[in-house]
This record gives structure tokens, C-alpha cells and sequence, in this order.
């Protein structure tokens, strides 16, 4: 009976350390890497290399501007692989790698370099409106986030197709959410 507690013991410890990182306005990281259940939150600040991998999961809401000129500001590459999970609702980025069975979601923010997925496991969730998913080769992938900022995103293929992995989640562009409201409001007063 020991022997089983001390064999539970050792097995599940290993889920048990986890470190949790918070990047504010003026912070800076060189090279950061996560793994198995680490958390990334990031307000602001600037990093040169983030990687995500096992279970990690990670949510970027902004950045320090990217400032390709002198090299600084944004994050310039990051790799998300393993089962991890990044949220991205802003900020500025120059690579983004995507690999293994990790997921990708998009809400905002701007990707001056590349998107790249490497496995057919791995899935990209852009959430926006406006899509042009025009998939020929050297084309970006253009669009509006739901706050009406446009993006554009050049799409790199590996052994297979980045834009056969991206799911896209059409959102109401917000002059069509008034007048659903209007038209809600006009049926309301006629009862």
C-alpha cells in the first residue's frame, strides 16, 4: 500500500509545478519558453523569442509597437507547439509558428512577417469579418477584426498548406449588428 501511495505520489507531482508569467508596459524578455502547464498573460512590453509548448496556454491582449527599423518592440517570433493554446486579441508580432497539436486563436493585432503551420494537427481560429481568403501562393490573407481594424497576413506553407488549417469564424460586421438591433427594436413596438 505504501509503495502505491508513493508510486501516485511521484506520477502525478509532475503536473504539480507550473510557473506563470505576466508581461506588462515596459517589460522586456529576451528568449521565453513555456512547458507543460505553464501560463503566459502579456498587457504590454516587448520580447524577441516566445515559444509555447507542452500544456502551456497563453493570452497576449497587447504589445510594445513592433519597430522592424531598429529590431525592437512586439514580439518578433513565436512558436506555438505541443498542445498548447495562444489567444491573441492585439499587439504586434513579426513570425508566428504553429506546430504538433497546438491551437492558434486570433482576435486581433497585426502579424507584419508570417504565419506558418506545420502539422496537420495543428489549427489556426481567426475570428473576424471581411475575410479575402483568396488562397494562391505570395497572396495575403486580408480581413477586419471585430473592432474594424484590418489585418493582412502572409501565409507560408510548410509540407502542407498554412490556409487549409485556418478555421474562420465570420463575425457581424457592427453597421449589421445596428440593424438587427433597430430591426428588433421596430418589431418590439409594433406589438
Amino acid at each position: 500500500m505504501k509503495r502505491l501511495i508513493v508510486l501516485s505520489v511521484l506520477l502525478f507531482s509532475g503536473s504539480a509545478f507550473a510557473t506563470d508569467y505576466l508581461i506588462e508596459d515596459g517589460d522586456h524578455f529576451g528568449v521565453l519558453s513555456l512547458y507543460d502547464y505553464d501560463t503566459f498573460f502579456m498587457t504590454g512590453g516587448t520580447g524577441h523569442d516566445l515559444g509555447l509548448g507542452g500544456w502551456s496556454t497563453g493570452i497576449i491582449e497587447d504589445t510594445d509597437p513592433l519597430n522592424i527599423a531598429q529590431g525592437d518592440g512586439g514580439i518578433w517570433e513565436m512558436s506555438v507547439s505541443g498542445y498548447s493554446e495562444l489567444t491573441i486579441n492585439g499587439g504586434e508580432f513579426y513570425e508566428i509558428d504553429c506546430d504538433d497539436y497546438s491551437t492558434l486563436n486570433l482576435h486581433g493585432g497585426q502579424i507584419f512577417g508570417s504565419l506558418m503551420v506545420e502539422h496537420t494537427t495543428t489549427w489556426v481560429n481567426i475570428f473576424g469579418y471581411g475575410f479575402n481568403n483568396d488562397p494562391f501562393l505570395g497572396s495575403p490573407l486580408t480581413g477586419f477584426w471585430a473592432d474594424d481594424t484590418p489585418f493582412s497576413i502572409n501565409l507560408v506553407d510548410s509540407a502542407i498548406s498554412t490556409y487549409d488549417q485556418i478555421i474562420f469564424h465570420e463575425i457581424p460586421e457592427p453597421a449589421t449588428l445596428l440593424l438587427f438591433g433597430l430591426g428588433g427594436l421596430a418589431l418590439r413596438k409594433r406589438r
